[in-house]
Formats: structure tokens, sequence, C-alpha cells
């Protein structure tokens, strides 16, 4: 009775969270109190179907690290449902699949001195799932239903965390340490003309084809945003404004020489800074449009830093 009230409570916990981090905490705090032990990680891949490693959100643990290969390995062997466990050294390791639907999506590793009880293995995997399941509802709720980006409410909350919290004192898993982070804005250009020319329908399609191209030319762990309409918004992190600079541009030449249907050829105009200091969302994007306006305004297709920008600039600027 007493571990059918603690499963309750735990269950409450997890799917009242709507914060990923808080999330996390809420798992942690489960898996400790079910198990009694601190000898666990807790390896999670938050991208789901993105092939990147699992991250581990519980680094304060008992065990020796796992690298990322090992842990892969893992993935690909485990199936939902099936805890794999191993003998060794005197010691027990457990193997307890996270997984949503039919995908595992991370594991729990557990190291104890004897065995596991089923039960506790099947309450484990219980926890993980309904932690899985609330992972994937808040990953849905922050992507743009057209373009399966993060969309404008990620973007602020994201933007903030990184100039307001630890995104400037620690580098993301498996940067370097001289990297800085980025804001660009992207904007189709004329992109009026694909509406009042070929219909809302196409223009639709080009935004989906044009957010393709934007997740393809950077990174899985970078942040790429559809902001508004036809514009687009991208956190990401390299050594040196010239770095941010040339994948920018190879963006844009990317886009531009790409072969729309009924289209054809398209271009974009790109603005963007890097964030160095503590500001307000709306200032920093401000800064980043100053600059995609001057891109803009002398002749499109092309991209501008905000350091580039004179004086006369700072007015404003219309299409």
């Amino acid at each position: 009775m007493e571990a059918n009230k603690c499963g309750h409570k735990w269950i409450v916990s997890l799917t009242q969270q709507e914060e990923e981090g808080d999330l996390d905490c809420a798992l942690i705090q489960a898996v400790s109190d079910l198990l009694k032990v601190n000898n666990f990680a807790i390896y999670i891949n938050k991208h789901f179907s993105a092939p990147i490693p699992p991250t581990l959100i519980n680094p304060k643990n008992g065990l020796k690290d796992v690298n990322s290969i090992q842990i892969q390995h893992l993935l690909n062997k485990a199936t939902p449902n099936k805890v794999i466990v191993s003998h060794a050294y005197a010691h027990t390791t457990s193997y307890i699949p996270v997984y949503h639907l039919d995908d595992v999506t991370g594991v729990l590793i557990i190291e104890t001195e004897h065995a596991l009880k089923e039960q506790t293995c099947m309450m484990a995997l219980h926890i993980l799932n309904i932690y899985a399941n609330q992972l994937w509802l808040l990953h849905k709720s922050r992507l743009d239903p057209l373009t399966e980006l993060l969309n404008r409410q990620t973007f602020d909350k994201k933007v903030m965390e990184i100039v307001s919290g630890d995104g400037f004192l620690v580098p993301r898993e498996g940067a370097c340490k001289n990297r800085g982070w980025f804001l660009a804005i992207v904007d189709i250009d004329l992109f009026k003309n694909v509406n009042d020319n070929f219909g809302h329908v196409v223009g639709d399609k080009v935004i989906a084809k044009i957010a393709k191209l934007l997740k393809s030319n950077f990174r899985v762990e970078d942040y790429v945003f559809r902001y508004g309409g036809e514009e687009f918004a991208i956190l990401f992190q390299v050594s040196t404004q010239a770095d941010a600079y040339n994948a920018l541009d190879r963006l844009r030449a990317n886009v531009a020489k790409y072969p729309f249907a009924q289209v054809e050829q398209l271009t974009i105009s790109i603005g963007f800074l890097e964030l160095q200091n503590i500001d307000t969302v709306s200032s920093l994007v401000n800064q980043a449009d100053l600059a995609l306006y001057h891109s803009k305004k002398t002749g499109r297709n092309k991209v501008t830093a905000c350091s580039e920008l004179t004086l006369y600039e700072d007015e404003l600027i219309t299409q």
C-alpha cells in the first residue's frame, strides 16, 4: 500500500511539471526515493528522433562516467519494457530503458549489491515511461505546427536562459570553451510576392522547406525557431564572429541555389549579433533586426553583422 501511495505521488509530481529542468528534477527525486541509493545514472535523448547521444541528467551520481559510444550501444540493444541485468565484481548493474511509444530514448543505470526486486524494476519502468510521455508533451508544445521548428514562446525563454542564466558560463555539452553565443534573424525576401502569385498553400510549403534547409545547415544541438510569418531565428555557438558569418552565408547561398517547386528561386536576408551582455529579448532582437534591415535595404540576399552598422542605421528602416 505504501509503495502505491509513493507511486501515485511520483506520477503526480512528474505530470504537473511544465519546464524541462523541473521535470528532470522530479524524475531524479522519484528514482532516488524508489531505489534508496545514489548509485544510478539517467541518460536521456531529449531530441527524440534526432541521432545524437543521450544527455546525462544527474551528473552528481555515484557511478563512473559512461562514454557516449557505450550508451548508444546500450540503447541499440534495449527494447521497451525489458530490464537487462549483469553481475560482476560483487555488484549488480541493472539497465532499465526509457521509452516513448516503441522508441527507446534513454536508459537508467543502477548499481547495487544485490539484484533489484521485480516490483522495484516495474515501478522504475512505469516512472520512466510517465517521464518520457511528459517530456514528449513538453517537446511538442514548443514546436511550430507548420515547420516543426521551435516556436516564438520557446525563443523568448531560451534567449533569457542564455543571457541571464548559465549560458555564458557553462559551454554546451561537447562544445569548445571558447565558443560564444550568436543570434541571427532570417527573413525570406519578397515573400509577399509568393503568396500573391502562387497562393498561401504554396507559401506555406516554401516556409516549411526553408525551415528544413535551416535545420540541415546547423547542428542538431543548435536552436532554430520560427519567429513569425516568414521570419526565423537561430541561436548557435561558434568561436568568432567570422565563423558565425561564414555559417550564415553558407545558409544564404544554399537557399539561393535551391530549386523551389513552382516558385523556383528565392533568397533570404540575415542580420546577426553576438550575445555578449545581459539584455532584454526585445532589445537583442531589435539589434539583429537592424542588421537584417540593412541587408534588405542594400540589395537583399545578404548577411550583415550588427557590429557593421553605423549610427545612421539606428533610425527606423522600412522595406
